[in-house]
């Protein structure tokens, strides 16, 4: 189910902090401006798996992230804005810039700064589609990802089209599909994207030992997201699935930086933080969405919670709502 976000109610003397609360509950802490004469914006936030989807019918504005605002908070994602219609934007992180138009994309990373500007050839409105995810299930190494932070992928014949076309009705039509379909879903486009990613990076040797371990990570993780409910989701578990040592699935992680146990904390903490978001899920308690990821100890998740975020559930939830249902 999609969250449907809109500005048309937000005086705009409190448009400066209605975006700031908003940036930071959807995506991550960031700065936003400038808004200029009657801005209007329109945001539609839907999940899908290991997915986060957001699509925007804006009016130019410029985002950006400092090292301040990552000290503030590190989630250690990937996003990749697609350009669906109207105005071009400018990704720039790095050192790099990217002009991405219509049809075309291009990613950057939330560990690093980065500033985009929205609306790059006047003042016309655009339709924008971000998809957040971590870098981890991407099946390239850290130091390609890197490379590629903030370079344009046109809307070219063959794979380059099919890549933007694939994310553009993956989107459209989210509220269609069932959990297992959207697992399902998710996974095959974070393999699409890796396709695409591998070829501009000239990485793409499918039979080498290092793309085996990459989408055998993948499908682990793919597997983990599809099972989180599951309080007795563990190492054990996850290794006989795939039929693997319980030693090999911990080096698996162990040579991202990752260990088993803190990634499926941390997908089950991401889930239980865009339900906490969700209007629609409003009436259900804290204790029940914890349930719903695999928290068996409503105390347990409380702490984790507080120390990912800065805040209880229950506050985080009352701040993320109050954003998303502004007074009339």
């Amino acid at each position: 189910m999609s969250t449907l976000i809109r500005t048309d109610d937000v005086p705009a003397a409190d448009l400066g902090d209605f975006f700031r609360q908003l940036t930071a509950t959807t995506w991550v802490p960031m700065e936003c401006g400038p808004f200029l004469g009657d801005y209007r914006g329109v945001f539609r936030k839907s999940g899908l798996g290991a997915m986060q989807i957001v699509v925007m019918d804006i009016m130019p504005i410029t985002v950006y992230r400092t090292p301040q605002h990552i000290s503030q908070a590190d989630p250690d994602m990937i996003k990749l804005a697609l350009v669906c219609s109207g105005n071009s934007c400018v990704i720039s992180q790095g050192g790099r810039q990217a002009k991405v138009s219509p049809g075309e994309f291009a990613f950057y990373d939330t560990r690093r700064p980065y500033e985009v500007r929205c609306g790059a050839d006047g003042d016309t409105p655009l339709q924008l589609m971000s998809f957040m995810f971590p870098p981890s299930l991407l099946s390239l190494p850290r130091s390609a990802l890197r490379q590629l932070a903030a370079v344009r992928f046109g809307a070219s014949a063959g794979l380059g089209d099919l890549t933007a076309q694939f994310l553009l009705q993956l989107a459209r039509n989210v509220d269609h599909y069932s959990p297992a379909e959207a697992a399902r879903l998710s996974a095959a486009a974070l393999e699409v994207l890796a396709t695409r990613l591998a070829r501009e990076q000239d990485v793409g040797a499918s039979g080498t030992q290092e793309a085996r371990r990459h989408a055998l990570l993948t499908t682990v993780q793919a597997f983990i997201q599809q099972h989180l409910g599951d309080p007795g989701l563990t190492p054990s578990v996850i290794a006989a699935a795939h039929h693997i040592s319980l030693r090999s699935l911990h080096q698996l992680f162990h040579d991202e930086g990752l260990t088993v146990a803190g990634w499926v904390r941390q997908r089950r903490l991401e889930s239980c933080r865009q339900d906490l978001s969700n209007p629609a899920l409003a009436a259900r308690p804290v204790a029940a969405i914890a349930g719903r990821w695999g928290f068996s100890s409503a105390c347990d998740f409380s702490r984790a919670f507080r120390a990912v975020h800065g805040l209880p559930p229950a506050e985080y939830r009352m701040s993320a709502l109050t954003v998303k249902c502004p007074a009339r």
